[in-house]
């Protein structure tokens, strides 16, 4: 089911599949009562995404990037995400783009390879000690980061799943771009470890419910599909610097 981030006051709420993490992004349908919410008083609403967007037939020119942790493999239960979310990516005839080395990012990508899908990886070239994973189809070498980066900016959606400082600086940047740069990929949030991570941004950061609009939390990678397909139809804040 999908989620959604309230106002930052208000705290954040998951349920189990896409929701948006605002009350202006559609959730899946359920009144639930944030974990900040209690100590505030106030309750977040959400909204069924599952009922207003409806699965697109497969589209071959959605590019889904995943982004992840390298250091999990199996059998860290963590990777049977990765593997469901890839097969769903797959499954549709989307590309899944990915980092096109190991942990999750293999996992990801032999899951959606097998289901059909085509696999695209993004190494780099100064990374001589590190092997491109065999599920890619195809790789598009980057020289620098920030070339690697504008690739994976490039993308109409973009799934982070468990991972550590790499997989949270890359959610960030796509973030950073929702807020200032009109037709940034979507960026959703996949897995429960996100939870504590968005809630400590609310908490002590300077977030607020403008930014937590542009992003979208999901625990379930079939609702993250339909949130997906559905993504071209929904209409965003306007991006725009505010600083």
């Amino acid at each position: 089911m999908a989620r959604s981030f309230p106002s930052m006051a208000a705290g954040l709420q998951f349920d189990e599949a896409a929701e948006p993490l605002s009350p202006r992004l559609a959730r899946c349908a359920t009144r639930t009562e944030s974990p900040l919410a209690k100590d505030e008083g106030r309750a977040i609403i959400s909204s069924s995404l599952a009922d207003s967007a409806r699965l697109n037939p497969a589209d071959e020119s959605i590019m889904v990037a995943v982004i992840g942790s390298a250091r999990l493999n199996p059998p860290d239960p963590r990777c049977t995400l990765a593997e469901r979310v890839g097969r769903v990516i797959g499954a549709r005839g989307w590309s899944l783009v990915t980092g096109g080395y190991g942990g999750l990012m293999a996992v990801a990508s032999q899951a959606a390879a097998e289901a059909g899908g085509t696999v695209i990886g993004l190494p780099m070239r100064g990374w001589h000690s590190l092997t491109p994973n065999p599920w890619n189809h195809e790789l598009r070498w980057s020289d620098t980061y920030p070339e690697r980066l504008g690739h994976l900016l490039a993308t109409d959606a973009v799934v982070a799943l468990d991972g550590g400082i790499g997989t949270l600086s890359e959610a960030m940047t796509v973030w950073a771009a929702l807020q200032t740069q009109e037709g940034t990929a979507d960026l959703i949030f996949v897995g429960a470890a996100w939870r504590p991570v968005l809630q400590a941004l609310a908490l002590h950061l300077v977030v607020d419910n403008d930014d937590f609009a542009r992003v979208t939390t999901c625990a379930d990678p079939e609702a993250t599909a339909v949130h997906i397909a559905g993504a071209r139809s929904r209409k965003r804040p306007p991006a725009q610097p505010r600083g």
